[in-house]
């Protein structure tokens, strides 16, 4: 009995690993991460995982490392709204996307392509749609079940953005403390993949182009195919600088589409819009000068002084009624 005793004793002194101890880049008390992923589950917004097929990766895997993109992308947005929010991510076939309606329960829903352990296509495109989700995306005039499309384009570009920052961010960070240990050395792979879309011709202008100029030229066009792929990813690819040099600019994307008329306006009013709702003035400021429209309104815009229309539902109210679907993420097979 007393070999017992002692026996349970040590067992019991193995079994209780204090929580500190749990701390670090690797605890061999703690082989499979379990308090990084208790720890990862801390967050300010909650991401569900939905059983499916999800090819060879677990939804317990994939439930970590989403919650570890967006805790990487909610540092750089600081956003008050997250604690309200709620996303469920299921696998689908197609293109990645956010849908516009909610569940009855408030649930945002995103669909995901991704598939397997191809870890960097889940970072790529969760950040892409999480990006939507911040901008107010479902903020929109809508008319005959349509939503207003005029410049989604410029969402996709900002949300391109988003994903190759994630992913070099994710990069960066986990070169030195990976989430859990299925992930040590993984930041090499998520680096050569923002290398490799970084590398993509289409993604940049010839010498004597200027950016400006490409936009005049191609505006009716942007605004006609908002999902056009080589020109969204041509301009996230010039927004990127903007916020590599400043990463708190990703907070002033709260204030996109402040009331619902905005997404159907003139561009130059569309930005306006954003400027005057945007407490941090600098990005939108930035954007404009970007595009050559630093100095263009229409008169009602400029009579106002930029200010936000105050006819409409405000940003972060509760929203009407949402149409089915919603902006569609980048491709399936990135």
């Amino acid at each position: 009995m007393r070999l017992l005793h002692l026996a349970a004793m040590v067992l019991g002194a193995h079994l209780a690993v204090p929580t500190m101890a749990m701390e670090g880049k690797f605890n061999h008390r703690d082989p499979l991460g379990l308090a990084k992923k208790r720890e990862a589950r801390d967050l300010p917004l909650n991401i569900e995982v939905a059983p499916g097929d999800w090819g060879k990766a677990s939804t317990q895997d994939i439930q970590v490392f989403l919650d570890a993109v967006a805790r990487e992308f909610l540092a750089a947005v600081d956003s008050p709204r997250a604690g309200e929010l709620t996303i469920r991510v299921v696998p689908r076939t197609g293109s990645p996307k956010v849908l516009y309606e909610q569940r009855s329960d408030g649930e945002y829903v995103i669909h995901l392509t991704a598939r397997d352990e191809r870890w960097y296509q889940y970072a790529y495109q969760f950040a892409h749609e999480l990006c939507h989700v911040f901008t107010n995306f479902d903020h929109k005039a809508q008319s005959a079940e349509r939503v207003a499309e005029q410049n989604q384009w410029f969402e996709e570009s900002l949300c391109e953005t988003a994903s190759l920052f994630v992913l070099q961010q994710l990069a960066v960070k986990w070169a030195s403390s990976a989430p859990t240990k299925n992930w040590f050395g993984y930041d090499q792979a998520l680096a050569g993949y923002a290398r490799r879309l970084l590398s993509e011709r289409h993604r940049y202008l010839a010498a004597d182009q200027s950016f400006p100029a490409w936009f005049a030229a191609r505006q009716a066009s942007l605004q006609s195919n908002p999902y056009a792929r080589e020109d969204n990813e041509l301009v996230a690819t010039t927004l990127l600088p903007l916020f590599e040099a400043h990463p708190e600019y990703w907070q002033a994307i709260k204030y996109l589409n402040p009331d619902k008329a905005s997404a159907g306006k003139p561009f130059a009013d569309y930005l306006h819009d954003w400027l005057a709702a945007s407490p941090d003035k600098r990005l939108p400021r930035e954007i404009l000068a970007l595009f050559g429209l630093a100095g263009e309104a229409s008169p009602t815009v400029a009579e106002r002084g930029g200010k936000a229309s105050t006819t409409q539902e405000t940003a972060g109210a509760q929203p009407s009624a949402k149409v089915a679907g919603g902006p569609a993420g980048p491709r399936g097979d990135r």
